[in-house]
Parts: structure tokens; sequence; C-alpha cells
């Protein structure tokens, strides 16, 4: 009796392990998971709908499977580096809160397949890139020991590429260039040039002002925006330049070229048109004019006006009087009779 006794308990307890072992363990080829590769290009609020195949090919054993998403790090070959913790911090890049699947128990009878619906809805500010995803398809007792298999990388599942294609566009004006149409003082000195983001991406236009003569000759040239200020989307911004032409005199011509973008390369340009007249300058050239008048005005009277008659004292004026001509005197006429009586 006690023999057959000891012998009911032993097989009791073989019995049991037998039962527990499928929710624990997992044999090779009894269970699997397709496709092993989702790869897909989307764009923001893009929604993907994927089927996932899980595959009990044992005989008598029951598979209970919990669904786990976890963000993911590969290499250049494609292999896993990495198992990055869930977290729902900036839905725009955090590729865990595109994927959305069952998180319940899945129960998979001996010999039977199910078929999971799989759900990628892209954010709609999602940022452009690429994002792995693992979504494991783990047996377990619980959702967190199914995690903590996924994590250690012992979990069957499907790895989901990701590619955000970046959709936004680069455009950017120059909405002003300006300068003084005379330039007479040091503080008038500057020249602006007014930009205008009218694209989805802030970008830093860079260039150079070429100034020329009134004969066409390149004099000089400065350089815009070395800082590398940012122009934001639906911003626009004065970058200021000072005119190095301050010492000279007369009309001259300003060229604005800006380079913008990233991978493609745009350009700007304008024209402005102006006359520098440095107030020193002027005064000197004022100055200079106002002594050649005073000049030219002396040696005028001087040559043209100088009275060649001298008033001598020993000098005579003869007068002709007709013989016989005796005219009645009036008060304003001179008697030229010779009083010799």
């Amino acid at each position: 009796m006690i023999t057959l006794v000891k012998t009911s308990k032993i097989f009791s307890l073989l019995v049991l392990a037998v039962m527990f072992v499928p929710f624990f363990t997992v044999s090779a080829g009894e269970y699997s998971v397709r496709p092993f590769l989702i790869d897909t290009s989307v764009v923001p609020r893009d929604v993907v709908q994927e089927t996932v195949l899980l595959t009990n090919e044992a005989e008598f054993r029951k598979y209970v499977v919990y669904a786990t998403v976890n963000e993911i790090s590969v290499d250049n070959e494609g292999v896993i580096k990495e198992f990055v913790t869930p977290v729902m911090t900036d839905r725009t890049n955090t590729v865990t809160s595109w994927i959305q699947v069952t998180r319940g128990a899945i129960d998979i009878p001996p010999g039977e397949q199910k078929e999971v619906p799989l759900t990628i809805k892209i954010h709609k500010d999602a940022q452009p890139g690429e994002y792995h995803v693992f979504i494991g398809f783990v047996p377990g007792p619980n959702r967190p020991a199914a995690q903590a298999i996924a994590m250690k990388g012992e979990g069957d599942g499907v790895i989901v590429k990701i590619t955000v294609e970046d959709q936004r566009s680069e455009s950017m004006k120059i909405s002003a260039f300006l300068v003084d149409r005379f330039v007479f003082r040091d503080d008038s000195r500057f020249i602006d040039v007014e930009v205008e983001n009218r694209g989805d991406i802030a970008s830093a236009p860079i260039g150079e002002i070429i100034f020329y003569n009134s004969r066409g000759a390149e004099v000089t040239s400065v350089s815009v925006n070395d800082e590398g200020l940012l122009v934001q989307p639906g911003e626009k911004i004065t970058l200021t330049s000072q005119i190095p032409v301050a010492d000279s005199i007369g009309r001259f011509k300003a060229n604005v070229s800006l380079k913008y973008g990233g991978s493609q390369q745009a350009s700007l340009f304008d024209t402005a048109f102006f006359y520098v007249m440095p107030l020193h300058l002027l005064l000197l050239v004022f100055g200079g004019i106002l002594l050649l008048a005073l000049f030219t005005t002396l040696m005028f009277k001087r040559t043209f006006i100088h009275d060649n008659y001298d008033d001598g004292a020993g000098d005579e004026v003869t007068m002709y009087v007709r013989e016989g001509h005796d005219p009645k005197p009036q008060d304003h006429d001179i008697d030229l009779k010779n009083k010799t009586e």
C-alpha cells in the first residue's frame, strides 16, 4: 500500500509538470510568428494595416501569447543592438506610440493559427527619418513576464521598419533690400536685407553683398549672416550690414546673393542703387567750388571792368561851337560864350 501511494504521488507530480510546461517554455518548431519583417514608407497622418500570423504546431499544447512593443536600434546589417524601454514623451518621434495592437492574452489552441491585426498610425507631426520597433508575441504566464522575455531578446516577434518621408518644403524670399538713397553720415551707412521664411523648415540664409561703382567695376563686398541666424517657418528677420565705401563719393550699385537649404541649395538675389556723399567730402567740394567762384569773379572784374581813363588836371577837353549860332540858353544849358568883355 505504501509503495502504491508513493507511486501515485510521483505520477501526479509528473502530470502537473507536463501540464504547466507549455505555459513557460516554447519548443523549437512548435510556435512561429510571420512575417519576420515589415518595411513601410509613410508620410504624416498615414494609417497602415498589417496582419501578423501566429501558428501553434504543437499537438497537445496551447499557447497563451502577449504582445509587447519596444523601440529598438539596429546596426547596418539590420541586427538588433538594443531594446529601448517604452516611453510616451513626444508622440512626434516616439514610434511605439504609433503602434496599435491588442494587449490582451491571445490563446492559440494546438494545431491552430491566429491572425492578429496590426495598425500603424503615423502622428500628424511625425518627424522625418527611420524608426525601428520590435513587436513581440511572447508566450508567458502574464504580461510582465512576456515583457521581460522580450527585453532580453529571447521572444518571437516582428521587426517593423518605418520610414517617414520628408515632405516639408524650404522656401525663402527677400522681402526688401533697403538702403538710404543718399548716404551722408556714418549712422546712415547701413544696408538691410529683409528675409521671410515661407517654407516648413527653419533655415539660415548666408551670402554676400557686392558693391559696384558707376562704371560697373566691383569695388568691395561684405558678408551677410556670418552668425548663421535661423529663420523659423513664417518668421521674417532683417540682416544688417555696413556699407564699406564711406570714403568714396558717387553712385553705387549693391547686389545681394544669398543661399539657403539643406539637401537642395537655393539662391536669392536683389539689387539696390544709392549715392555716397560723405559730409566732410561735400564740405570740401563746396568750399572748393566757392573759392573757384570768387577767383573767377575777381579775374572777370579785373579784365573787363578796369577803368582805362585817368582824370589828370592838365588834360583839356576840346569843344567845337558853330559860328553865328546864338541859341537861347536854358537854365540847364551851359553857356559857352566867350565872356572876355
